[in-house]
């Protein structure tokens, strides 16, 4: 009978972390100017880089911070080609598209390592070309969000994109529950399944559709091509998403961790939680910058 009170303060646990995270989100990204959101973001993102270090197989503290060190050089080395700088109104667009786009390709190349896993282990382990493959992921997902603020000051854009990422996992979750049997990849997340991928994508889609409404009225007019491109931009960034997370289950079952850290009560490490925002914000910016040319808010 014990195990019941345990498990609700687990969940106790996880819903005020939740709610606690959301708060601390929604007053960044809102109330923010952008360069103060970038900093934010920078400090988030290197607590992750932290916890990627775990995912190389880094034990000594002075290793780690070495690699925090580096990420932290590569992130200020790539502000001044961005044009981030505090009198900054915008990033420069050809910069953003180049790290965003390295992002896209990198995780291109990380859906052909989930697809052959766990017979390619060699092509990715290793402290260096972990290292490697942190740098790949994090620094155009910093970009990426970054750009979002910018792009939009009031946050509008970066919320979207958080809607849309927690909409495939909150649709996955329940139809997945209900009519999930056949495992969409049993040998990384056993808990996945066909039918949750398809309900994640449905709710993408819908939310997709929702959002057009605020996009045609107060960013620009969409004709219905760009409409139709803006739906499949969203249910690809919804595909990434899922790659996000797998790619990062691989990595943390490479070195037998069940969390990618502990510093979110409930809820493991900071990776743990946008490990699918990882993939899909790059892929979001970078098609979205593509689609929607010259963005003007009103």
């Amino acid at each position: 009978m014990s195990y019941v009170p345990g498990v609700r303060a687990v969940l106790r646990t996880r819903v005020i972390t939740a709610l606690v995270m959301l708060a601390v989100l929604y007053a960044a990204t809102a109330w923010l100017p952008p360069f103060a959101f970038a900093l934010f973001i920078s400090a988030v993102l290197l607590v992750a880089v932290h916890e990627w270090s775990g995912l190389m197989g880094l034990t000594q503290n002075l290793h780690k911070a070495l690699y925090l060190v580096v990420f932290a050089v590569l992130m200020a080395g790539l502000s001044q080609p961005l044009g981030l700088r505090p009198a900054a109104v915008a990033l420069d667009r050809e910069g953003v598209l180049v790290v965003c786009g390295l992002g896209v390709l990198f995780w291109l190349f990380a859906f052909t390592l989930l697809k052959a896993y766990p017979d390619n282990r060699d092509r990715w382990t290793g402290v260096g070309k972990t290292a490697v493959i942190g740098f790949l992921t994090l620094l155009p997902t910093w970009c990426a969000l970054i750009q979002l603020k910018y792009l939009e000051p009031r946050g509008y854009l970066v919320l979207a994109l958080v809607g849309l990422v927690s909409i495939v996992d909150i649709g996955a979750f329940f139809v997945g529950r209900r009519f999930g049997k056949s495992k969409l990849a049993p040998k990384l997340s056993p808990q996945k399944s066909w039918a949750g991928f398809w309900g994640g994508m449905a709710s993408c889609l819908l939310l997709s559709l929702v959002l057009l409404y605020p996009m045609h009225q107060w960013v620009q007019p969409l004709d219905v091509s760009t409409a139709v491109a803006l739906v499949v931009m969203g249910l690809v960034v919804a595909v990434f998403s899922v790659v996000g997370d797998l790619f990062e289950s691989m990595l943390k079952r490479s070195q037998g961790l069940k969390d990618s850290g502990r510093s979110l009560p409930g809820h493991g490490g900071v990776l743990d939680r946008i490990d699918s925002l990882t993939a899909a914000a790059p892929v979001f910016v970078f098609f979205l910058m593509i689609l929607v040319d010259d963005l003007a808010w009103q």
